[in-house]
C-alpha cells in the first residue's frame, strides 16, 4: 500500500491529534427523520412505539432516541430541493427492542395506522422481528432483545454452548443472563 504524501500525514495526524486530545468531543445524539405531518407522526410514535415527546417545537420534536422535522422546516434550514423521505425512507430503520414482542405484535396488530413490511419472523440466531412502515414510510424493526432469546433457548432445553452456537453470542453473554434471571 502506497503512504499519504507528508503534507496529507501531517493533516491526518492534526486532526487525529485535535479529536484524541480532547480538543473535541464528537458524540453521536441520535437519529432526525424528516416528516410530511409532524403531528401525526407524533401521534404514531407515542401511541404505537410509547415513545415520550421530550422538547415540542412545533416543526422539531425530540423524542426518547430519536428526533423528527418537517420537510418544510428541513428544506428551508438545508436549501435542498431534495425530500429525505420520499426516495430514502428503506435505506435504514429504526430498531427499537420489546420484551413482551407477542403482545406488542398483538396490540399492533389493532392499530389503524399499522402498515406491516413483514410479519414476525426468526433471524437465523433466533431473535424474532417484526418490520412496519411508519407514516413517512419509514422502516420500523421492533425485536426481542437478546436476553429473552437466550432465555427462551435455555427454557426449550438447550446448552449453554448450543444457545451460543444458535445465538451467535458469546458464552458470558448467556452465562451474565442466566445470572440476571436468577436475581429475579
Amino acid at each position: 500500500m502506497k503512504m499519504p504524501d507528508p503534507f496529507t500525514q501531517h493533516v491526518f495526524k492534526s486532526i487525529f491529534s485535535l479529536i484524541f486530545e480532547g480538543r473535541f468531543v464528537m458524540k453521536f445524539e441520535g437519529t432526525m427523520i424528516i416528516v410530511s405531518d409532524i403531528e401525526r407522526s407524533k401521534r404514531f410514535y407515542t401511541e404505537i412505539l410509547k415513545a415520550t415527546v421530550l422538547t415540542d417545537l412545533g416543526t422539531y420534536a425530540v423524542l426518547n432516541g430519536f428526533s423528527m422535522m418537517t420537510r418544510e422546516t428541513w428544506i428551508d434550514l438545508t436549501k435542498d430541493g431534495r425530500i429525505p423521505g420520499k426516495d430514502t425512507e428503506r435505506y435504514f430503520e429504526l430498531y427499537f427492542e420489546e420484551s413482551r414482542l407477542d403482545e406488542f405484535v398483538a396490540e399492533l396488530k389493532g392499530n389503524k395506522d399499522f402498515r406491516e413490511l413483514h410479519p414476525l419472523v426468526e433471524a437465523p440466531w433466533g431473535q424474532r422481528t417484526i418490520r412496519f412502515l411508519d407514516p413517512d414510510g419509514y422502516v420500523i424493526e421492533v425485536s426481542e432483545p437478546m436476553d429473552n432469546v437466550v432465555l427462551r433457548f435455555l427454557a426449550s432445553g438447550m446448552s449453554i454452548q448450543e444457545v451460543s452456537e444458535r445465538s451467535m453470542m458469546p458464552v458470558e453473554f448467556i452465562e451474565n443472563c442466566i445470572k440476571e434471571r436468577n436475581k429475579v
